[in-house]
């Protein structure tokens, strides 16, 4: 059994995410784009209180460099808010994600922190800009690369409320 070929590992997870937004209609929804470190850009739309009252769940697509090549990648994050006052929020989160490139495929579970502010105040109460902090590691799927652990992130990026 393959385990690092693409559709045995991808096509659970979008079964799971699919379900997760049809399931969800009426939640308050947010689609956004973050760049940062490791270099590269991240697509991620998410659903509030989708796992459970408090508890939002954000799927996320991404393209990064590393190593002098590309690498791809979606994943999955359950988040939290533990803060609010007035535009600002403060939350947690927690996920796992799967990488392919240069021959290989890698494994990612991380925890996050991030703030986001939202330009209530401006009349642009959908948008919000936020900065999110990742700490984690990376697992080689049966390719023999390497465990690398810790692994860091950080991205500044935009979401849109609807």
């Amino acid at each position: 059994m393959n385990l690092t070929s693409p559709r045995r590992v991808l096509a659970p997870l979008v079964l799971l995410c699919l379900l997760a937004l049809l399931g969800n209609a009426n939640a308050q929804n947010w689609f956004g784009v973050r760049s940062g470190y490791p270099l590269g850009v991240t697509l991620h739309y998410g659903i509030a209180n989708a796992l459970s009252n408090g508890f939002d769940l954000r799927v996320s697509g991404r393209v990064t460099a590393s190593g002098g090549s590309a690498h791809f990648g979606i994943g999955v994050d359950a988040m939290t808010t533990v803060a609010a006052e007035g535009p600002f929020t403060v939350y947690l989160g927690a996920g796992p994600a799967i990488e392919f490139g240069n021959g290989g495929a890698w494994l990612d579970i991380h925890a996050l922190a991030g703030g986001e502010f939202r330009f209530v105040d401006f009349g642009l109460a959908p948008l919000g800009l936020f900065l999110e902090a990742t700490l984690g590691g990376s697992f080689g799927l049966g390719n023999g690369s390497p465990a690398r652990i810790p692994t860091f992130g950080a991205a500044l990026g935009v979401n849109y409320h609807f």
